[in-house]
């Protein structure tokens, strides 16, 4: 009697433990607008007032998958200026690109920025880390392409909207170039780093089950999103950037990328910096590497 009761015990220990980190991955704890924003000025990452010389337009653009995308437009006077749709973190949402918008005014590009699913002021679905957000960023750029009629449209993302904006361009060859700050190459590697650091080495394993589970339930699985897998798709130039003491997505995550991508392609990595805080570490020299970048490529 008792060894049954034993198993029974095991059996349900296992399924909640799967179903709870699997749930870490799809629910991550977000942050309001508010608190990015907050956080962001209290930062000095962006001057508030030079974003709002311009024209900006709040955008709600359709999904594919049935919600709406919120978002804003900062545009040039120059109306056939080039664009750039700029993809968030995990747990951030749209105020936390706002610095990156900002260089890219300076550049004399127009600028998208906007929430992706489960985050910010978009509650729907759940978070996928890229599998099927790379498919909203796909309805922004259709969005900027039909509304704006520019010919030069770029992406940028920071840590998973890195990963979401190479996924982004392994499908859609319209892009003019792709810049990615700290994004991973392998999602399940990046899990189990997590979950080993976060929690200990017996629950980095359970990674194993809990992408069973995503796939059964959820309809992707980790290896769907690993950059890696689809980085040879991509066609326009890529910039690869990324601190060289992140510990939260590892540094060798970027060399993985950038020797396995096999077109135009640069590599900044700024010393000092952890995770996402490449651009806050080294503000003149991040805008330069971009700058150069883009004139490089003649984006």
């Amino acid at each position: 009697m008792l060894i049954p009761l034993i198993v029974i015990l095991a059996v349900i220990i296992f399924i909640v433990m799967t179903i709870y980190f699997a749930k870490l991955v799809v629910y991550p704890k977000v942050l309001s607008h508010d608190i990015i924003k907050e956080r962001e000025l209290e930062a000095k990452a962006y001057d508030e007032s030079y974003l709002s010389s311009f024209e900006n337009k709040v955008v709600h653009i359709p999904s594919i998958f049935g919600y709406s995308l919120s978002g804003e437009v900062i545009l040039q006077d120059n109306k056939q200026a080039p664009f750039v749709l700029i993809c968030h973190g995990i747990t951030s949402n749209y105020e936390g690109s706002k610095k990156y918008a900002q260089i890219f005014l300076k550049l004399g590009y127009s600028v998208m920025i906007y929430d992706h699913r489960n985050h910010g002021y978009n509650k729907a679905m759940h978070t996928s880390l890229g599998y099927f957000e790379k498919f909203d960023a796909k309805a922004c750029i259709d969005y900027i392409f039909h509304v704006f009629k520019t010919d030069k449209v770029g992406v940028m993302g920071e840590s998973m909207g890195g990963a979401i904006a190479m996924q982004l361009a392994a499908i859609d060859d319209r892009l003019t170039f792709c810049i990615e700050d700290c994004g991973f190459s392998n999602a399940h590697k990046l899990i189990k780093y997590r979950a080993r650091l976060d929690h200990n080495f017996i629950i980095s394993q359970w990674t194993f089950f809990t992408n069973i589970y995503l796939k059964l339930f959820y309809k992707w699985q980790f290896k769907d999103v690993s950059v890696i897998n689809s980085i040879h798709a991509i066609k326009c130039p890529m910039m690869f950037i990324h601190g060289a003491d992140d510990d939260y997505v590892p540094f060798e995550m970027v060399h993985e990328l950038y020797d396995a991508f096999d077109k135009e392609k640069e590599i900044y990595i700024v010393k000092g910096a952890k995770h996402a805080m490449a651009l806050k570490t080294d503000p003149k020299a991040y805008f330069n590497a971009i700058k150069n970048f883009l004139i490089k490529y003649n984006l």
